[in-house]
């Protein structure tokens, strides 16, 4: 570590940046936000994917289809929370998954991460965090849509969810978001470094 630009603290902080960015992407990616029933069947949810879903058979009769995808187009996505939901969270983990790659690399490379760095990339890391959180408490007021609906015993609305309950991946996506905001708070020690000024 020698050639690092982090200290030890910052060392921690590149860590601990990877484990919230993984939570938040694979929570933001799978679909197992919200989990109801369909034709008696599991059904999931997530902001942009869904598992299980309903399709017509041959002589009429629906059946479930028992498979993962994402919906086909961005106006299909059942409600307009779940879209400014997909966007939010969508942008946060983008804006982690810059600070992670960017962390990590200082953690070999030299001069990478000064103390001016590591703060406003701590500042970053706040901002992403604020869009997930907004994105997870936005989620359900979507609950209202028909889809939902129907796999909550038509019992659902914004913010009530009928008979279904949430999943696995909506409490991991609120876990990458809180660690994130704790990352923040150690960036502020993470450089090794004070500013460098370049004399010409």
């Amino acid at each position: 570590m020698g050639a690092a630009s982090l200290s030890n603290c910052g060392i921690v902080w590149s860590l601990l940046s990877l484990c919230s960015t993984g939570l938040c992407c694979a929570g933001f990616y799978l679909p197992y936000w919200l989990e109801g029933t369909t034709l008696g069947k599991p059904a999931y949810f997530g902001t942009f994917r869904r598992c299980n879903y309903p399709a017509p058979g041959k002589e009429g009769t629906p059946y479930v289809v028992e498979e993962c995808g994402r919906y086909a187009t961005f106006d299909d996505i059942p409600s307009l929370s779940w879209q400014i939901c997909t966007v939010l969270v969508g942008i946060g983990c983008g804006f982690m998954i810059l600070i992670s790659f960017t962390a990590l690399l200082a953690c070999c490379v030299e001069d990478l991460v000064t103390s001016r760095i590591a703060r406003a990339a701590g500042w970053l890391q706040v901002f992403a965090a604020l869009l997930v959180a907004a994105g997870v408490v936005l989620y359900p007021n979507g609950w209202n849509s028909v889809e939902v609906q129907q796999a909550c015993g038509n019992l659902s609305r914004a913010y009530a969810l009928g008979t279904c309950h949430m999943s696995w991946s909506y409490y991991i996506t609120i876990g990458g978001s809180l660690l994130t905001f704790f990352c923040s708070g150690l960036s502020y020690n993470a450089a090794k470094t004070k500013n460098i000024h370049y004399g010409i």
